[in-house]
């Protein structure tokens, strides 16, 4: 299994050519562009939040318990007063960090029904629904923030297989296929669950059909896109 330092690198290097490629192609402004790099590092961890001590899942626990109180707050802003309000933001955190976190690592084994293709799905569902509802992006662009996510996640499943594979022993390891895989079959009932969470998650999402309007309205020389200016100059 790749170390999560090795992770965060290569999908990281990976989104920002895919985002470089994407900005060109599609015409996007740079803040795009780094927000399209940003997630597809983060979908490179984020298979790992099932690793019950690591960053990811620490961090994704801190950040849902953050936007959880926010939400509170903001929803009761007018019932409550400033000290009831920070105190309720205080306790919902809390709960969200730790016995939740405890709980979500109860139901999850590493490798499990989170690190498969489904789950990057899911993953990416997610992105879309979050993206256009809460950082108000544009039904294509949130889309495509769904595909960097989705991109890192299936990084990361490819970087654990590679692992597997010990080259210079020219051998195979017994972890080889527990991590690129489409469903987790030794535990169904968590692999339909992960397929449930994404239909579910799918009525939230905005229409995908803006996003191959954007492909359809790119019209991009590939020349001039990937041939250096000084190797034209010198042809002519």
């Amino acid at each position: 299994m790749a170390d999560f330092n090795t992770h965060v690198l290569v999908a990281a290097g990976v989104a920002s050519i895919a985002a470089t490629v994407t900005a060109k192609v599609l015409d996007l402004p740079a803040d795009l562009a780094i927000l399209f790099t940003v997630c597809g590092a983060i979908g490179g961890v984020a298979p790992d939040i099932d690793l019950k001590y690591s960053w990811p899942s620490k961090i994704l626990f801190s950040v849902l318990g953050t936007v959880g109180a926010l939400i509170m707050v903001f929803a009761h802003l007018a019932d409550y007063t400033v000290t009831e309000l920070i105190l309720g933001a205080i306790g919902f955190f809390l709960l969200i960090r730790f016995p939740i976190w405890a709980l979500f690592h109860q139901f999850t084994v590493h490798r499990g029904a989170l690190h498969s293709i489904a789950a990057c799905f899911m993953f990416a569902i997610a992105t879309a629904a979050a993206s256009n509802h809460f950082l108000s992006l544009e039904p294509a662009h949130s889309w495509l923030l769904a595909c960097f996510m989705f991109g890192g996640c299936l990084t990361h499943l490819t970087l654990d297989e590679l692992y597997s594979v010990d080259f210079m022993g020219a051998r195979i390891k017994h972890s080889f296929g527990s991590a690129l895989k489409l469903v987790d079959t030794q535990r169904i009932l968590a692999s339909c669950a992960v397929m449930f969470t994404a239909l579910v998650l799918w009525i939230w999402t905005p229409p995908i059909e803006p996003l191959f309007a954007l492909f359809k309205q790119s019209n991009v020389d590939w020349n001039e896109l990937f041939v250096p200016k000084w190797v034209v100059l010198g042809k002519s």
